[in-house]
């Protein structure tokens, strides 16, 4: 009797009567059949342990594999899930953002930055949609890490800034004035989550930011 040639694991053709009733063979349905075969084989011409040995590691190997896959699906709905609950739990926090869009309401607001290294001269340029430079902040502080700088929302003209979305540009230079990197920080209270798309976002009073753009939480940051 010839040795098993391979395994079903997928969807196999109806048998007359069934439909279109999937099959596929498990663990134990395996190893039945292996007894069978080793029970009705030809004492006299006995088929090969060798084969059987391979197609059982092979089944082990792939029943291995499935759990594998079933284990890192639990995982990534679990990390979803505690994403979910640590968004939830920013509600009323004050979070500092790493993006260069905003919504200005009205009201002062605090726009940051962060140097790698000491600078000699530092800028913050608040752009309207259109690209056109609304207001111009000197910062006194040049130090590297994070800095912060509270806006008015006065214009460069001395008018109050129209509420809507802005950009911030942060140039930063040596004494030579050669360009040093700078990242620009946005900080804002999370008013709401929105979880509907696939990542949470967080709806503050500077503008809507995802969870992986949040680098400090806090209640009075």
């Amino acid at each position: 009797m010839s040795a098993i040639s391979g395994i079903t694991t997928g969807n196999t053709a109806p048998l007359p009567g069934q439909g279109t009733q999937q099959a596929s063979m498990g663990k134990e349905d395996f190893l039945k059949l292996l007894v069978a075969q080793l029970e009705n084989q030809d004492p006299m011409n006995p088929s090969d342990p060798t084969e059987f040995t391979a197609q059982l590691a092979q089944f082990s190997q792939l029943e291995q594999l499935t759990n594998i896959t079933d284990s890192l699906d639990g995982l990534n709905k679990m990390s979803g899930e505690m994403q979910r609950m640590s968004a939830l739990s920013l509600m009323g926090q004050e979070v500092v953002a790493q993006s260069d869009q905003f919504q200005y309401n009205g009201d002062p607001m605090e726009l940051g930055y962060r140097l790698e290294l000491p600078a000699d001269d530092v800028k913050l340029y608040v752009l309207n949609q259109t690209g056109a430079t609304m207001a111009t902040i000197s910062a006194a502080q040049t130090g590297p890490g994070q800095n912060f700088i509270s806006w008015d929302g006065l214009t460069d003209y001395g008018m109050p800034a129209e509420p809507g979305d802005y950009s911030l540009v942060v140039r930063a230079v040596d004494k030579n004035d050669q360009s040093l990197s700078a990242e620009s920080l946005i900080k804002g209270r999370v008013e709401a989550v929105d979880m509907t798309g696939g990542g949470s976002q967080l709806e503050t009073s500077a503008g809507n930011f995802a969870m992986s753009k949040v680098e400090r939480v806090g209640a009075a940051l």
